[in-house]
């Protein structure tokens, strides 16, 4: 688990990021005309340059592909907070407000499809057997997609 000095320091960060993008849509005019459709195009170009950084690092883990993959991270990371961004606006919320649901959805999502590393019988000595994680995944997929059907 995250400790809580790193938390602070990741919570700040991520605020600042969220008061930059604030600015930017007050204050840029490329910004603040952007929207989900126009932005697009960039994050599909961010996603295949991150690829791209990954192939490299993978095939040379050397300081500079790591840092191209850290680069290229952020620039995934900024559709993200873009989008969630825009989001905050249609829906009249506080900056950060979208980002936040994101970050609490997956980490809901991490502990729901993975039992078997964060349940009662869980533990740092013993880890499950690849075979069972597996079986247990496509269980809980199968499940959500069950539910997603049925709540349409």
């Amino acid at each position: 688990m995250e400790q809580p000095e790193t938390a602070g320091v990741i919570g700040a960060r991520t605020q600042g990021a969220i008061e930059a993008m604030a600015t930017l849509r007050r204050r840029c005019p490329w910004s603040s005309r952007q929207d989900h459709s126009s932005l697009e195009k960039y994050a599909r170009e961010e996603t295949e340059e991150l690829i791209e950084a990954l192939a490299d690092y993978r095939a040379d883990p050397n300081p500079d592909h790591r840092a191209a993959v850290v680069e290229e991270l952020g620039d995934v990371f900024y559709q993200v907070l873009f989008h969630s961004a825009l989001l905050d606006e249609s829906g009249s919320a506080p900056y950060g407000h979208t980002l936040g649901m994101i970050v609490e959805g997956l980490e809901a999502k991490l502990i729901r499809r993975h039992p078997l590393a964060f349940g009662e019988d869980a533990s740092d000595e013993q880890m499950a057997s690849l075979e069972d994680v597996e079986r247990e995944y496509r269980r809980i997929k199968t499940e959500e997609k069950q539910q997603k059907d049925t709540n349409q």
